[in-house]
């Protein structure tokens, strides 16, 4: 590949050699190292067909005229060539100057922006905080630090496990790997002073796990929304029994208790359905950087339409992308007619609606004791009705009262 390069850059030429002594022409060539190459014979002029570099070609005059021999030029190929076919196109040669120029400008900046495995966070999210780190499109790539984007990335969503941003022409990939839904309580545990854990909402504890406290409540019991489940406070006790000193500090721990959740819905059977009219219009849109040109403007004005806007950006090598966008607009024209859904269609979106609401409990890892749901449809509309029990964390945490110092207070008092 190296090699055509610098042949077609130093030009060459397809020659037919005839004459007296061919053979000792050939064999000077080897000794003066004049390169030629794909040597064939030609039957039909007696003589040989083969490539020969414009500098090799001007060196062998001498040698033609020595084994009185004679090269024949066929084809001429090469840059040499091509400028000089040109010469007289002077603006077109400066076209090609300058459109190389203004490729090799757009190459230091970034065009490009692809961001994967996004789950919670959305595309949009990750593209927004590129632009707030002035790290977006158009950026000089000189000026973007991937290692020092990861840790931004990693450091202000915390959902974030792992990343990885690569620069690969003028494209920047961001690669997120979220982390596990973990329990929000340890994200607010407090670091100092004296706290209980109290429940979060009315429940009935399903378990309970002190690593750091005093147990307030066991496992089967009823408690209500702020009522403490493990204090911060640990007592001393004396030989007899009775509390002599008390320790404060932050609990911790793991307390679920089981909840009861119900969801309902009432959908109506009559609905505006979309009618195609099977009319359509396609337009194209170039744009450059944030330049548009209409190249087939809209013409048709539709009271309501469906629209698509296919993005296709120029890559003229892999992961080397343009500014330069082509936008296919496609419009689909409908209207909007009274339409009734079938019992089994009303009630299949019914359905969806509640297995919506339990994937809020599924995807947090939050076990289902018990789901009941009942559907009731007449004329007119679907109505749904659905409960569950679930065990849920009850964690929250407020400050300890400090009981002891309170009556020693009193009593100095």
């Amino acid at each position: 590949m190296l090699l055509s390069i610098v042949k077609f850059l130093q030009g060459y030429m397809h020659v037919t050699l005839t004459g007296r002594a061919k053979e000792r022409f050939l064999n000077l060539c080897c000794k003066k190292n004049i390169l030629i190459w794909n040597l064939v014979p030609n039957k039909e002029a007696g003589g040989f067909d083969f490539c020969i570099s414009l500098k090799g070609f001007r060196s062998s005059k001498e040698l033609l005229k020595k084994t009185h021999t004679n090269l024949k030029i066929r084809k001429k190929c090469g840059l040499p060539f091509l400028m000089h076919r040109y010469r007289a196109r002077k603006l077109f040669a400066l076209g090609i100057f300058l459109c190389i120029l203004l490729l090799f400008g757009c190459s230091r900046y970034v065009w490009k922006i692809e961001v994967n495995g996004t789950s919670s966070l959305s595309e949009d999210m990750i593209l927004t905080w590129l632009e707030a780190q002035e790290k977006s499109f158009g950026t000089k790539k000189s000026e973007i630090d991937c290692a020092a984007l990861e840790a931004a990335l990693r450091s202000d969503y915390d959902v974030v496990a792992w990343t990885s941003v690569k620069l690969e022409g003028t494209k920047l990939t961001v690669d997120i790997q979220e982390s596990l839904p973990q329990d929000e309580k340890k994200a607010d545990l407090p670091q100092e002073g004296a706290w209980d854990i109290v429940a979060s909402e009315d429940a009935t504890i399903a378990s309970i796990y002190t690593r750091q406290g005093t147990p307030m409540v066991e496992k089967g019991a009823k408690v209500s929304k702020g009522a403490v489940l493990i204090s911060g406070r640990l007592d001393i006790m004396d030989d007899n029994g009775e509390v002599a000193n008390s320790r404060y500090v932050v609990s911790d721990g793991d307390v679920t208790g089981t909840v009861k959740r119900t969801w309902e819905n009432e959908i109506p059977r009559t609905y505006q359905k979309k009618d195609y009219t099977g009319e359509t219009e396609t337009s194209y849109t170039l744009q450059f950087g944030s330049f548009r040109l209409p190249i087939k403007p809209e013409k048709a004005a539709y009271s309501a339409c469906e629209t698509m806007v296919k993005d296709y950006q120029l890559e003229i090598l892999k992961n080397l992308y343009l500014p330069v966008h082509l936008l296919k607009t496609t419009r689909k024209a409908y209207v909007y007619k009274d339409a009734t859904y079938t019992k089994d269609e009303v009630e299949a979106l019914a359905k969806e609606g509640w297995e919506s609401f339990l994937e809020n409990f599924t995807q947090k890892g939050l076990p289902i004791i018990v789901k009941n749901v009942k559907i009731d449809t007449d004329e007119t509309k679907c109505s749904i009705r659905g409960s569950l029990k679930a065990e849920v964390p009850l964690v929250t945490y407020a400050p300890t009262e400090r009981v002891r110092e309170t009556e020693e207070l009193q009593e100095t008092k």
